[in-house]
């Protein structure tokens, strides 16, 4: 980060792992709020580099094409790049690629909840060893800040419990179910057309996002090591209108 004498912004380069509807929403909406980010926060945010898959492909964002690469290892290591953002997903390559970056100092920004779920415990350490910051507001909850709260905000408070919905498809499903009547499979394909399921709802709809999830908050929370493993899940695919009937 380039931090000038005369008050003006301070510049910080970004270097984007991954450019799917995330990463390229994330791209988007730091070139639409650039100069409000500036002026609230003296930050001048800017995404330089981006690795992706493949390059021929149009991503329809503001960055110039040869910002692109094939190449994730080069944007870690850019002595330009400031910051690593990585929503790529996935454990490997994404686990390899953080671990480098926070051991070179730089901060980790990730939304991979299933990366800090399974392998949080030695990228909390590494970061702190290296005194750079791993921040995933963005992997729990979506848009609605939690991690922050509860590390910061509630730091005085005891907690004793956290309760919530952490995975929206399913409750979008079963509460289709519920109002009106929808069979699990109908409630799904409409989920699935309305593009609030994959076309793949294994993750959702048999527990496995929410276990993720529900790991991550419980370490921050409670403030021992929980991984994924550590969570009891149990899908909902096995639930009928009856079951909802009766639990009514």
């Amino acid at each position: 980060m380039n931090l000038p004498s005369d008050g003006s912004p301070a510049s910080v380069r970004v270097g984007l792992l991954g450019c799917g509807h995330v990463g390229a929403a994330l791209v988007a909406l730091v070139a639409e709020r650039r100069p409000e980010i500036a002026r609230r926060r003296a930050l001048d945010l800017e995404v330089v580099r981006i690795a992706v898959r493949n390059t021929a492909i149009d991503r329809d964002v503001p960055v110039s094409g040869d910002s692109f690469t094939t190449d994730a290892a080069s944007v870690v290591s850019d002595p330009d790049v400031d910051v690593i953002v990585e929503v790529m997903g996935g454990i490997e390559p994404a686990r390899e690629l953080v671990s480098t970056a926070l051991a070179a100092g730089k901060p980790v920004v990730t939304a991979n909840k299933d990366l800090l779920a399974n392998h949080g415990a030695a990228l909390y350490a590494l970061a702190e060893a290296n005194g750079v910051d791993l921040l995933f507001e963005a992997a729990v909850a979506g848009a609605i800040p939690i991690m922050r709260p509860l590390r910061e905000s509630l730091a005085g408070e005891p907690i004793n419990r956290v309760m919530g919905i952490v995975n929206g498809t399913t409750n979008f499903i079963l509460s289709r179910m519920a109002a009106d009547g929808a069979s699990y499979v109908d409630a799904l394909v409409e989920a699935q057309n309305l593009g609030y399921a994959e076309s793949d709802p294994t993750a959702d709809v048999e527990g496995y996002d929410a276990g993720a999830k529900v790991a991550v908050i419980a370490t921050v929370a409670f403030g021992a090591m929980v991984v994924a493993g550590d969570v009891y899940h149990e899908g909902i695919s096995d639930i009928t209108v009856a079951d909802i009937e009766f639990a009514a």
